[in-house]
């Protein structure tokens, strides 16, 4: 950090970080860092001393800038190189779904296209996004239906009209040259790339300021900095396919990205994650059947895995919509389900 030049002469970079008992592998196809271990967990420096997050981003920053774009001039390409999907649902953070759509217009050297998955009771995004983003309303069962990322991002790959997509969040911030950067590791003959080496959880006050003003603070507060994250992440769109997409029977937040990370691990996946991503700070949202979507993992992953990726394929996925069983009904439930994967 003081010295980076001496650094690089040692051949270490900020990718370089981490925890005391982590192990880190170099990719040599994405030239970043391969984390032993699939947990996600925080950076322990960056979190006992809150300045030196602020400034591990500065020098990651340096090297990765980023760039919030006007967007009203943008225009849609005919053929995009990069697809770039993202689910939303509810206005509460508007701020940060427009800030990330100015850092994905910023994208340079490169023909993309940015698709917008409303999945809601009611229409509120479709006359907010920019022109230049397709729009597409996934209609809700019903009004108290919870969110399902995996229904979203299947809806907005079926629509995707490039080879490479990339599933986004709408409350993150990405550098200029993001969607380049993975296009050019996928070309090098994967189907799929690991993205977040870092992500930057900032505080309060930045992320208002960011939003606000379309530019960062000279001072960056940094509450947290969290390494080997599932998401955002990147697949070749026939590959997507080839593996069954999301599987759609998990609702609320957590655990689909797991078992989606799962399959990707039967494909040529580039693990070794290199890109430093923002994440912008919000109130954190309420984690809906948390504890239902850690036993349909275990139970996913005691199937085979072929037979998961199989079962997965031959489902409408994308199209219809999947039905949300409640907490007190059980197993019997689950076996009526018509989106539930059959269970070994």
């Amino acid at each position: 950090m003081r010295a980076p030049r001496f650094a690089a002469v040692l051949g270490w970079t900020w990718q370089d970080l981490r925890n005391r008992g982590q192990r880190l592998r170099f990719d040599t196809v994405t030239t970043g860092r391969i984390c032993d271990g699939n947990e996600t967990s925080r950076l322990t420096v960056a979190r006992t001393f809150p300045q030196v997050g602020g400034r591990i981003l500065s020098r990651c920053l340096s090297e990765w800038p980023i760039e919030l774009t006007d967007t009203s001039a943008l225009d849609r390409p005919d053929d995009p190189e990069v697809s770039i999907v993202i689910g939303v649902r509810g206005t509460g953070r508007l701020p940060q779904f427009r800030s990330c759509l100015a850092s994905l217009g910023g994208q340079r050297g490169i023909r993309f296209e940015i698709i917008v998955v409303e999945q809601s009771w009611e229409r509120e995004f479709e006359p907010l996004v920019p022109r230049h983003v397709r729009y597409l309303h996934q209609q809700a069962i019903s009004p108290g239906m919870p969110f399902n990322r995996s229904w979203a991002l299947n809806a907005g790959v079926r629509l995707a009209r490039a080879p490479i997509v990339i599933l986004h969040d709408a409350d993150m911030i990405v550098p200029m040259d993001f969607a380049r950067a993975i296009t050019d590791r996928i070309d090098q003959g994967l189907d799929a790339v690991r993205l977040p080496r870092f992500i930057f959880y900032l505080d309060e006050m930045t992320s208002a300021s960011i939003q606000s003003t379309r530019r960062f603070p000279d001072a960056l507060c940094v509450d947290n900095v969290v390494s080997n994250n599932r998401t955002p992440v990147a697949v070749r769109r026939e590959a997507y396919f080839a593996i069954g997409g999301h599987d759609e029977a998990f609702f609320g937040w957590g655990a689909e990205d797991d078992e989606f990370m799962d399959r990707l691990r039967t494909l040529k996946l580039g693990e070794g994650a290199f890109l430093p991503i923002v994440h912008l700070w919000h109130v954190e949202a309420q984690k809906q059947d948390a504890r239902r979507n850690v036993a349909l993992l275990s139970e996913r992953r005691a199937m085979q895995m072929a037979q998961r990726i199989e079962s997965l394929v031959r489902r409408k996925w994308g199209r219809e919509a999947p039905v949300s069983p409640s907490e007190n009904e059980g197993a019997a439930r689950e076996k009526t389900d018509p989106n539930s994967v059959p269970q070994p």
